[in-house]
């Protein structure tokens, strides 16, 4: 008899667990999927802000036939073009630091990437990129982890390259790609408040292909 009072108490106990295990996973899901629309929201704007910042900065987007310059005029359009990079990416350092978690190396990394980028494919002797516009199509899933998240997107990415047609008389053209791409974002509650990790995010050009430049960074 006392055996089976002990099983029924242990039987009791478990119950009482699993109980109590069911509510707090019942709850933690529910406190994931009203985070969601937040979660997307973050990563939305944080695509606005790459958005705005991986293309030629327009103070030094205007494309220049170099035979047509002295070497001093030369030296002077590419030392405003480097001036106006720098400005431009050390305002999106300080806007990364407001969405991004409290770490200067993710921040650094993530704005190097863009910085690479956007160097990569401004050239005022042979092209410069004048819209850079990626989209989310789809939210594909929420990988959560205690408090990080990675969120997987499928998007939509459009350039616009201006060059100048060497075969046409150097005539100023432009030439637009979109790309479809699978891409993520880690984020982190921080606060009570949700911030960007990195931004596992495709910055890639293939504009300028027929002329044999291409630029792909992830």
């Amino acid at each position: 008899m006392r055996i089976l009072k002990k099983i029924n108490k242990g039987i009791v106990l478990t119950c009482i667990v699993l109980i109590v295990l069911i509510i707090y996973l019942f709850n933690v899901e529910i406190k994931r999927n009203n985070d969601k629309p937040e979660i997307e929201k973050v990563c939305k704007d944080y695509i606005e802000l790459v958005n705005k910042y991986a293309v030629t900065p327009e103070s030094a987007s205007k494309v220049f036939a170099p035979n047509g310059l002295s070497e001093e005029e030369q030296k002077a359009k590419k030392d405003d073009l480097d001036v106006a990079i720098n400005k431009s990416m050390t305002t999106l350092e300080t806007s990364l630091k407001d969405k991004m978690i409290d770490n200067e190396l993710a921040v650094r990394m993530q704005k190097d990437r863009i910085e690479d980028f956007v160097r990569n494919n401004s050239n005022v002797f042979s092209s410069t990129l004048t819209k850079f516009n990626k989209e989310v199509t789809k939210v594909m899933k929420f990988s959560f982890d205690e408090d990080q998240v990675i969120v997987t997107l499928n998007t939509k990415t459009e350039t616009e390259t201006k060059y100048l047609d060497s075969l046409n008389e150097n005539k100023e053209v432009s030439k637009k790609n979109d790309q479809i791409s699978e891409e993520s974002i880690t984020l982190q509650k921080v606060d009570g408040t949700w911030k960007v990790v990195y931004a596992d995010l495709e910055l890639y050009t293939n504009s300028m292909d027929s002329m044999g430049m291409v630029t792909k960074i992830y």
